[in-house]
């Protein structure tokens, strides 16, 4: 059974968007805290990230001789009152990274019903669901590398303020203890989604299908019937601009056609010969006019 390939490029779609769908059960954030490692999917980031901020806030208020708030004068120096370390902006902001992740997989789930279904908006749903674990993704490589500066801050401040301390040592560790990084799913996930909408709006694969096209094309002006399969489009006379034996060039004076639109083609027969009984193709390329529309036709070889 051979495929046209027009519907491979929806089931190389379909399957990308499947694989973004399943990285929901997959490693997205891998967390790092005293209590040791721990992956968060989906369905658990929430829970982690709000866990990771509680425990931060309860390391932050360690109080420290050496930080506090800006002195006025030497006088005020000595009796400066110390305060806890403020925690970075990204730390603060944690519980963003779970919504990203979640509208990622939500704009995946809508661009693969409308690829089964409307084949309209996939391509810019997956562009949102792509920048929304681009954001998250960004965030957690912000939140990784504020994180590893604060406690390195943290622990000098501690190690400095009570060198003497005996619980010195398991205050550092603690401290050490803490950090976050993407896990595998995050990447697989945005790079899925963003290869879909890229391939999908650049309209790459058809472009390399036609550099590679062996098939020569000839300049061609006549009048050819184009009748899509959809009957909630109309059938029209358009006009070939040119020709080669696996399809045609057309020029029309509607908008309404889209890459993978199935269509019935009858050329119109010379004078006194039999008329020429329909051809089978797809719509491989579409460019936009002013009025109207430029698009090609592959045609679908007749099984033998």
């Amino acid at each position: 059974m051979t495929y046209p390939s027009y519907k491979v490029e929806r089931i190389g779609f379909g399957l990308l968007l499947f694989i973004a769908l399943l990285m929901a059960f997959e490693p997205l954030v891998r967390l790092h805290d005293p209590n040791g490692a721990r992956f968060s999917n989906a369905f658990n980031a929430p829970a982690g990230i709000r866990q990771l901020q509680a425990e931060l806030r309860i390391l932050a208020p360690i109080k420290s001789s050496l930080y506090s708030g800006p002195a006025i004068g030497p006088a005020s120096a000595s009796t400066a009152t110390p305060g806890p370390l403020p925690m970075p902006f990204s730390i603060q902001t944690a519980s963003i990274i779970p919504w990203c992740i979640f509208a990622a997989f939500a704009f995946s789930l809508l661009a693969l019903v409308d690829l089964l279904l409307l084949q309209k908006w996939f391509a810019l749903l997956s562009l949102i669901g792509g920048f929304s674990g681009g954001i998250a993704l960004v965030h957690v490589l912000v939140l990784s590398s504020d994180l590893e500066a604060w406690t390195d801050t943290w622990m000098s401040i501690n190690a400095l303020a009570s060198p003497g301390d005996s619980a010195l040592s398991e205050r550092i560790l603690m401290g050490n203890s803490f950090f976050v990084t993407p896990g595998a799913g995050l990447f697989v996930l945005t790079t899925c989604l963003l290869l879909v909408s890229v391939l999908s709006i650049t309209r790459a694969v058809p472009r390399i299908r036609s550099v590679m096209r062996a098939a020569t094309r000839i300049r061609s002006s006549n009048p050819i019937q184009v009748r899509p399969i959809n009957a909630k489009y109309p059938a029209e006379t358009c006009m070939t601009l040119d020709v080669s034996q696996t399809g045609l060039y057309v020029e029309s004076q509607s908008n309404h056609y889209f890459v993978g639109m199935e269509v019935y083609l009858t050329r119109n027969a010379p004078a006194g010969e039999a008329a020429n009984s329909d051809e089978h193709g797809y719509v491989v390329r579409v460019e936009t006019k002013s009025s109207g529309c430029r698009f090609a036709i592959h045609l679908i070889p007749e099984a033998k």
